[in-house]
């Protein structure tokens, strides 16, 4: 393989979580500056994530991307969203009918469940992972009923819990509702359903398809396996070293730094800066 890659690459998809953010959740100066170089270069930037629109913006604002061109894929790819006017360019949402179903299986086993809606967590019942998911991401949450919670299409549903406990929901789940939801762990008290089309590999997918970009020009760079669906699907997939084994399996190539230690800046330095 050419250094640079070739052809060269012309979207670059960046997860959040334990890839561009280090243990502080700050994008490291030695990060960003690569970034910066990359988007001189011609490449236009998505931040890809689980998290909501909101709480990525401040992330988006620190690279500047609010004052030019630029994509969050949020809600694991339920939604696309444009850096520098908040327009969203493609969506998909869980209908009533649905959402209703998830409620009530969740009811019987006793479960929480959340949801997502301008700038707030709604959540069926108070719980520490609601309230360290506030603190991870600055979103306040307020407990909503029945009724309230089912008043409109939802983009996802996070179920929050004991991690050993939400094995045994996870597969209640994954049982109940095969083929009809994408459904995963995206933290080990965190497990979450969305819509079959909400997988960050498809929003790229279709993201690139909008902007007229090959396949072979994206690239992607991710820890997890909310991230295996962007990984497998652009032309560079690029996996960190504090990644899952299976999601290093995914990639192409694997970096030698972790998110503490600049690893964005070292794959992008390699594929598209010709470091």
């Amino acid at each position: 393989m050419k250094f640079p890659h070739d052809p060269p690459v012309r979207l670059l998809a960046l997860d959040l979580d334990d890839t561009l953010l280090n243990e502080q959740l700050e994008i490291s100066p030695g990060n960003c500056q690569a970034i910066l170089e990359a988007e001189q270069a011609g490449v236009r930037v998505v931040l890809a994530s689980g998290r909501a629109t909101q709480s990525m913006q401040s992330y988006g604002r620190s690279l500047g991307m609010d004052r030019r061109e630029g994509y969050y894929i949020t809600f694991n790819g339920a939604s696309i969203v444009e850096s520098d006017t908040g327009r969203e360019e493609w969506g998909v949402k869980i209908d009533v009918p649905f959402l209703t179903e998830i409620w009530d299986l969740a009811s019987e086993l006793g479960q929480p469940v959340q949801t997502y809606i301008d700038g707030s967590i709604l959540v069926s019942l108070d719980n520490q992972y609601t309230r360290l998911d506030t603190e991870l991401t600055g979103i306040p949450w307020r407990a909503v009923d029945r009724e309230k919670f089912l008043a409109a299409p939802r983009v996802k549903v996070l179920l929050p819990g004991e991690p050993r406990s939400l094995d045994g929901v996870e597969a209640t789940f994954k049982q109940r509702f095969a083929g009809r939801a994408n459904m995963f762990r995206s933290k080990p008290f965190f497990f979450e359903v969305l819509p079959n089309e909400a997988d960050k590999g498809l929003a790229l997918a279709k993201l690139a398809g909008l902007h007229g970009i090959r396949r072979e020009e994206v690239m992607a760079i991710g820890d997890s396996w909310n991230d295996e669906g962007m990984l497998r699907w652009a032309g560079v997939s690029v996996a960190m070293a504090n990644a899952a084994p299976g999601i290093r399996d995914v990639a192409s190539w694997v970096t030698t730094r972790d998110h503490n230690d600049d690893g964005v800046a070292e794959a992008i330095g390699r594929f598209i800066l010709g470091r």
